[in-house]
Formats: structure tokens, sequence, C-alpha cells
């Protein structure tokens, strides 16, 4: 735990707009972000930004529920540190935005669960990612990703007409406090 945080906060001081958070997310968001991945079958879940792997680690123990599951952590410190908790997990050590390259290979269902700071982000960064979000959108017949922001705002614009949010509820008990979003297709 102390060294994720300390590769956290290495990799907050290096680049603060891309980390986009003053803590990692915290148990009681994880928890929140994993029962809302399985308030339906989830198919493949492909977590964006794991970071040091709280959200991670949920999925992980909810596995069984699921197609598959992999993620993408551009940190390479946090990538290395996310391999050697979950070795048999894949892990893309690669932009987030690459999801869109992504081949679903006969999935019906996708969820995608995000770590994002999408209001921090650069916006050349934004825009690559809501296309590659809305590209892997059109892949699955059934869609959601699952995305937290802080002071209860959309966490992005919905990168196409067909994809919806819905505010879900808030947890208190992150820091900050955080409001869990789902966007799926209308």
């Amino acid at each position: 735990m102390k060294r994720d945080l300390l590769q956290f906060w290495k990799a907050l001081l290096r680049d603060p707009r891309r980390i986009g958070a003053v803590a990692p997310a915290g148990r009681p968001l994880s928890r929140a972000m994993v029962r809302e991945v399985l308030k339906s079958p989830p198919g493949l879940v492909i977590e964006l930004g794991a970071g040091t792997g709280t959200i991670t680690r949920g999925l992980v123990e909810a596995r069984q529920h699921m197609t598959g599951l992999i993620a993408f952590e551009k940190v390479p410190a946090l990538a290395a540190c996310l391999q050697k908790k979950f070795p048999d997990l894949t892990i893309y050590p690669m932009c987030a935005s690459r999801v869109g390259q992504f081949q679903l290979h006969g999935e019906h269902t996708l969820t995608v669960v995000s770590s994002l700071p999408f209001r921090s982000l650069p916006s050349a960064d934004k825009r690559l990612l809501s296309d590659a979000i809305a590209k892997i959108s059109k892949a699955a017949r059934h869609f959601r990703l699952i995305q937290y922001s802080y002071l209860g705002s959309t966490p992005f614009q919905s990168p196409a007409d067909n994809l919806v949010w819905h505010r879900k509820h808030t947890v208190m008990r992150n820091l900050p406090p955080a409001t869990l979003w789902v966007l799926e297709k209308s």
C-alpha cells in the first residue's frame, strides 16, 4: 500500500493534469463501482486508468461474473506495480485512447470502468479518448461506461448521440466524495 501511494504521488508530481486526483480511489468507491458493474451481466470488462489498482482489485475479485477483464494504465511505474499485484491480469501499459483499436472478437456486452480524470486532461487527449469510447461502443450490442466525477458534475460530454449519461449516487466516504455515472446506449 505504501509503495502504491509512493508511485501515485510520484506520477502526480510529474504530471498532475494526467493524474487528476489528490489521492487514489478509496475502497468505498471501489466497492460502489464493482456493484454498478454487476447490476447487469458485464460481459467483457475493460478498466481505463487502473492507477494503483484499488478498483482493479474489486474487479479481479468479481471476475467470475465476467467473460474477461483487462486494464489500461499509461504511467509505466503504476502499470508495473499492477502487473506485480495481478500477474494473471492482462494490463496494457499504454494510453486508454488505444482502447478504440481493441478487437472485441464477438463480444456482445462490454462494460468499461474508467477512473480517467477527463476534466483535467488536455483538450487533445479528451478528444482522443472520446473518439475511442465512441468507436468501441459501436462494436458491442450492449455497452456501459462506468465513470466517477467530483462535485456531482457529468464526467465529460457524451461522445455519441446514442450514448446517454445516467447519474447513480455519490460515495461520500471517498476523498473527495465521488459521484458515479453510467454512460450507455439509449
